[in-house]
């Protein structure tokens, strides 16, 4: 019988108070500062973001210009020194065989000149598109900030304006009725648990 009389006063101690209009008021500030923090740490994370794969498309853009325009600077080397070498290789076949070795380093060297042209306009032409890549995916993220900016400041205000139905609800105490209490109880989460 002594377990159940402590048992009894222990429930009792467990009660919380009644919360006050002060309590209530405060919990919806941090509720509306709670919201404004999660706004605000989306719209870095996307101003964060979208810096992050603005950056990442313009080093991958260089990257590549750089790797096709080595990549033509080789293709021009080798067909020089093939060049060079059948050179050498007519002059000693004699004058004969000088004309054809030289027309084919000409033609060789030509087409190595083309090549590496086209090579770099083909690098040209990536990179260009890399670039309309990442206008067009930097104005989608600034699109999608905005969007996420309006919406922020409408949770903001239907916050702002449920706080002030709040804080006028609370304000006239004497004049509570029974939906009033309802509410309060309503909002009184600790008390019910």
């Amino acid at each position: 019988m002594a377990d159940h009389v402590e048992e009894d006063t222990m429930a009792g101690a467990a009660l919380p108070a009644p919360e006050t209009h002060a309590d209530i008021g405060g919990k919806v500030n941090a509720i509306i500062k709670a919201a404004e923090a999660a706004a605000e740490e989306i719209g870095a994370t996307a101003r964060r973001e979208a810096g992050e794969t603005a950056r990442q498309a313009e080093q991958q853009a260089a990257a590549r210009i750089e790797e096709l325009t080595r990549d033509a600077a080789q293709n021009r080397a080798e067909a020089e020194q093939y060049a060079r070498d059948m050179r050498e290789a007519a002059d000693s076949y004699g004058t004969q065989h000088r004309r054809s070795a030289e027309e084919e380093a000409r033609r060789v060297l030509a087409d190595a000149e083309a090549k590496a042209k086209e090579l770099l306009e083909t690098a040209q032409t990536k990179a260009d598109q890399i670039d309309r890549d990442v206008g067009e995916r930097h104005e989608t993220l600034r699109r999608e900030a905005r969007m996420l900016e309006a919406r922020r400041q409408r949770v903001l205000e239907s916050l702002r304006d449920l706080a002030a139905q709040l804080q006028d609800a609370l304000v006239e105490p004497s004049q509570s009725t029974p939906q009033d209490q309802a509410l309060m109880d309503a909002l009184n989460v600790e008390r019910r648990h």
